[in-house]
C-alpha cells in the first residue's frame, strides 16, 4: 500500500497525508512511497498526542446513576388517601486519580496540622 491508497482508504487528500506524515517524523517524499504498518501506528501515535489523546488508554472517570421508586399515602383536606409515586435519582461520579496526585494528597493528609 502506498500513501495515495492509503489516503483513498481514509478519505483525505495525499499531500494532507503527506504532510502529516512528515510532521510524525515518517520519511516519506512522494504519494507512491510505499507505507508500512510501523508507519502508520507511528502516525496514529503522533495525531492521537497531538490532539489531546490520552496517554494511558481507559477511563478516567466513570459516572454511576441510581434510580428508586416508591409510594407514599397522602390524605387530602376531604379526608381522602391518595397514592403518589416518589422518583429518587442519585448520581455519583468517581474520578480515577493518577498516583503522582494520589501520593501528594496522601503526604498531605499524614503531616500532623499545628
Amino acid at each position: 500500500m502506498n500513501v495515495e491508497q492509503f489516503a483513498l482508504e481514509l478519505k483525505l487528500p495525499p499531500q494532507l497525508l503527506l504532510e502529516q506524515l512528515k510532521a510524525a517524523g515518517v520519511s516519506k517524499n512522494d504519494i507512491v512511497d510505499p507505507v508500512t504498518e510501523a508507519d502508520k501506528a507511528h502516525l496514529l501515535d503522533y495525531l492521537r498526542k497531538m490532539h489531546g489523546g490520552a496517554a494511558e488508554p481507559g477511563k478516567t472517570k466513570i459516572t454511576i446513576t441510581r434510580k428508586q421508586t416508591g409510594e407514599i399515602r397522602k390524605t387530602d383536606s376531604t379526608g381522602k388517601s391518595r397514592t403518589i409515586q416518589v422518583e429518587v435519582r442519585k448520581s455519583r461520579t468517581y474520578v480515577k486519580r493518577d498516583a503522582a496526585t494520589l501520593a501528594t494528597d496522601v503526604q498531605a493528609a499524614a503531616e500532623p496540622t499545628q
